[in-house]
């Protein structure tokens, strides 16, 4: 899986935007990282990691693996050797010192933080009995506006390359919220990472006071 806090860096060290960095190396509709045809990482090059500064989660804790269960309790575990990984990895030490090494701690935290507003995202759109892809509105519009189905532009119209939902486009997202908001957008990734997250937990509050007062009064009689 890659979040929109690891899409975002990646873009950076790449040099493109988000938008470009969805349509090139993602599957899945945005989800996941696309691969070679023989396997290998689409940023494993000669030289190594194209984007090793800004590599996600996943790759920074091999070779551990995390597990959570239904209460939140984490649990890691070995994985074997990949072929023709050159990293060195020992038992020596323990997990809690490794994931200090490797820069973990801000990448739980947006992961955890990004995985409980898709949550509450989710849970909001089954009582909207909305399905597919899921729009992010400018920040002044109707939260109504989440919509499945629509073209995310800039991007490629390629089966598995649109976007389940455009908040996974940081770039674009963020550029419309602070449009409307009156905002510079911020420069910093981790500022850029914190004020995308405001502004969904925005929208996600907006819609569920728009379904609160439906589901209230779902023949409208309030209103007349």
């Amino acid at each position: 899986m890659a979040g929109p806090h690891e899409i975002l860096g990646m873009s950076r060290v790449l040099g493109i935007s988000t938008a470009d960095f969805l349509a090139r190396y993602t599957d899945n509709s945005g989800t996941t990282l696309r691969s070679e045809g023989d396997g290998r990482c689409a940023f494993l090059a000669t030289s190594g990691c194209q984007v090793h500064p800004r590599r996600p989660l996943v790759c920074r804790l091999y070779p551990l693996g995390r597990t959570t269960n239904e209460r939140g309790e984490e649990r890691f575990a070995v994985f074997p050797a990949q072929p023709d990984c050159e990293a060195e990895a020992g038992r020596d030490g323990t997990v809690e010192i490794f994931l200090e090494s490797q820069g973990i701690a801000p990448y739980l935290v947006w992961s955890r933080s990004y995985g409980e507003l898709y949550r509450r995202m989710i849970g909001l759109l089954d009582r909207l009995d909305i399905q597919g892809q899921i729009n992010a509105p400018g920040a002044d519009a109707p939260a109504e506006t989440a919509r499945a189905g629509s073209e995310s532009p800039g991007l490629e119209q390629e089966p598995g390359r649109v976007p389940l939902s455009s908040w996974q486009d940081i770039d674009t997202s963020l550029a419309e919220y602070c449009a409307a908001k009156g905002l510079a957008v911020p420069a910093e990734i981790d500022e850029a990472i914190a004020l995308h997250l405001r502004a969904i937990k925005e929208w996600l509050d907006d819609l569920a006071a728009r379904l609160g007062s439906v589901w209230d009064d779902p023949e409208g009689v309030q209103g007349e």
